[in-house]
């Protein structure tokens, strides 16, 4: 089940909202919150269902033995490798296996493994918790039932935003619900879902047509055209979904964390990492690259570098089990490194030059991320810094005047649109909100509009 379909919009939150607020008491919606988010998953899991409950418990568990016992750091990193162990069994053995095969290991097991929904997400938050016990950061929570809860919302269980534990923990507890928050919250998964339908799918058909036709030969151009198409696809597929879970938050009398920040105005890759997936970033920063970075710190530069180096491989393979996400995360990690050395003084000088350059990274580097495989990245790669074929097709066979106006439209809202303070004063100022509802509600009904007729619905961060 996705939030993007017909069933979720007008079947299994309608009756999980008229349950959630039926019951009076907080204990009950928490309750209520933790069987409709073990339906949501098993809709779309099945058995794994209980490998989410099992990590939820465990998560716990590992968390009371380093609180209550005096082999803290030992409890701490058996958690860290049971749940890698977890993570790299339900989505990782097969492709490790494949590749021992294919350096010439014999005697190997042919093992097929079944990639379960969100795995990396809810193994991190787990791994997040432990260390967060560990530090002190946050306190030991005594109730299972709460970490459990923590681990399965359905809001942010498969795809984020990536919730730590300290940012949540209270509202489990205790949370205001008011009607303004909850309207708020309406009108976030509204956008969330326009974004999602109306921009991110139709452009998501187009890229497919452009990327993995072997049949037909296309130009240059339109092959950089894909990538650039592909990036503002994914930027309003998940950033869509992010608003989608902030939205039902709200709803719920949740603050779920925000996940984006415009980051095609980046004028630098680390500065993208600032406003790309944010709460994924910040998780990598405090985990992964922060205590490595500090072993390394008496290395000068080279330990960062090596500390970055290390965080984007783990950043690349975080993303699935392919050589083309280690490679993606690899090249991520040197322009970090590059940045860090000496670019950064460089770009600082360029100005809105500067924000070409990251555009031309991230676009280039998509082809990684978009491809199927590294013979097809660098087939692909060949043929955008190449001369054009005969023969080869160009723009005007794919695009149409529809596919034109939605590309523009994901454009504009890639970057920040405010209206005028101008427009906010005097009569403008009360009609404004009747803008904006009946411009919301006309968004609902061209996403379900789309929705009955389209079939094309994948939201590409569910893989992860």
């Amino acid at each position: 089940m996705v939030f993007s379909s017909v069933v979720f919009i007008f079947a299994f939150l309608p009756v999980f909202l008229a349950a959630y607020y039926l019951v009076p008491k907080l204990w009950a919606k928490n309750i209520l919150l933790l069987l409709f988010s073990m339906v949501f998953y098993f809709w779309g899991a099945g058995k794994l269902v209980i490998l989410l409950l099992f990590i939820g418990f465990v998560s716990w568990f590992f968390s009371w033995l380093i609180a209550r016992t005096r082999f803290k750091k030992g409890f701490l990193v058996f958690a860290i490798l049971t749940f890698i162990g977890i993570l790299i069994y339900n989505k990782y053995l097969g492709f490790i296996i494949d590749n021992l095969i294919y350096a010439g290991i014999s005697g190997l097991p042919e093992v097929h493994t079944m990639i379960s929904l969100g795995v990396s997400f809810f193994t991190f938050q787990a791994v997040s918790y432990n260390i967060d016990v560990y530090r002190k950061n946050k306190r030991y929570e005594q109730n299972p039932f709460y970490i459990i809860l923590y681990i399965t919302m359905f809001p942010q269980l498969i795809s984020g935003p990536l919730v730590r534990y300290q940012q949540i923990g209270t509202q489990l507890k205790d949370r205001v619900f008011s009607l303004p928050v909850f309207a708020e919250g309406i009108k976030r998964f509204i956008i969330g879902l326009g974004k999602k339908v109306i921009i991110a799918n139709q452009l998501g058909a187009l890229v497919n047509l452009m990327v993995d036709n072997d049949s037909i030969v296309i130009s240059p151009l339109v092959a950089w055209t894909a990538m650039a198409v592909f990036a503002i696809q994914i930027f309003f597929d998940f950033s869509g979904y992010t608003d989608m879970a902030i939205g039902i938050g709200k709803m719920l009398g949740f603050e779920l964390p925000e996940n984006f920040n415009f980051p095609y105005i980046s004028r630098s890759v680390t500065e993208f990492w600032r406003r790309w997936h944010m709460s994924f970033a910040s998780w990598i920063k405090d985990y992964i690259f922060t205590p490595l970075a500090f072993q390394m710190r008496y290395w000068g530069k080279a330990g960062i570098v090596i500390a970055l180096m290390i965080t984007f491989t783990v950043c690349g393979i975080w993303h699935g089990p392919t050589w083309n996400f280690l490679i993606w995360g690899l090249v991520q990690g040197l322009f970090l490194s590059l940045e860090e050395l000496f670019l950064l003084k460089f770009l600082k000088k360029l100005n809105g030059f500067a924000v070409v350059y990251l555009l031309f990274i991230i676009v280039t580097c998509l082809v990684f991320f978009r491809t199927e495989n590294v013979s097809h990245a660098f087939g692909f790669l060949s043929l955008m810094f190449s001369p054009e074929k005969p023969g080869a097709l160009g723009l005007n066979a794919f695009f149409t005047t529809e596919h034109t106006l939605i590309l523009l439209l994901g454009i504009f809202f890639s970057i920040p649109v405010s209206i005028p303070d101008k427009l906010r004063q005097g009569r403008m100022k009360r009609i404004i909100p009747v803008v904006q509802a009946t411009l919301l509600i006309l968004l609902f009904i061209m996403s379900v509009m789309r929705l009955v007729s389209e079939t094309y619905n994948p939201f590409i961060y569910f893989k992860f």
